[in-house]
């Protein structure tokens, strides 16, 4: 890590914290025959005890499936703010943002129950709503699970204490 790096890495959970529930999208990047696909996406989250969890939901069928099926290694990537900070000097120009990337293993949701409770876990962090989701509904949705095994926390500015 360069000196340069170092004072925009994140530790502390109520930043953290922030950070989750300001992004809206997700990259899942993944990788089958040596070739990466890299898919955007809403997302929902745990996050407790330093554990992250991400989530997403799709259709049925799809390659992220196929993929995540043959190789559940996947990379995470989520990002915020992206504001231009100004200088005189051409070389102090930075941006003003909050990311986090990490890796972790996917596994698709079976249970009814817990892909209920994942749904809500969504629509709460991108509606503001929770729902009543039918058997019927969930079973007619995939849904992503990602425990991530190790994440790195950055902010150029717009975290900084």
């Amino acid at each position: 890590m360069t000196p340069y790096a170092k004072p925009r890495f994140i530790t502390d959970p109520e930043i953290i914290r922030k950070i989750l529930d300001r992004c809206k999208i997700i990259h899942l990047g993944m990788q089958e025959d040596g070739h990466v696909y890299v898919v955007p996406t809403n997302y929902g989250y745990t996050y407790e005890d330093g554990k992250l969890t991400f989530y997403s939901h799709g259709a049925m069928e799809g390659k992220k499936w196929d993929i995540v099926k043959k190789n559940p290694e996947i990379c995470v990537e989520i990002d915020t703010g992206f504001e231009l900070v100004d200088s005189q000097d051409p070389c102090d120009y930075g941006n003003s943002y909050g990311s986090i990337i990490g890796t972790g293993l996917a596994t698709i949701v079976e249970d009814l129950q817990e892909k209920k409770e994942i749904l809500n876990n969504i629509t709460r962090l991108n509606a503001g709503t929770v729902h009543d989701f039918s058997d019927a509904m969930v079973r007619h949705v995939n849904v992503l699970k990602v425990e991530v095994t190790e994440f790195t926390c950055k902010s150029g500015v717009m975290y900084q204490k």
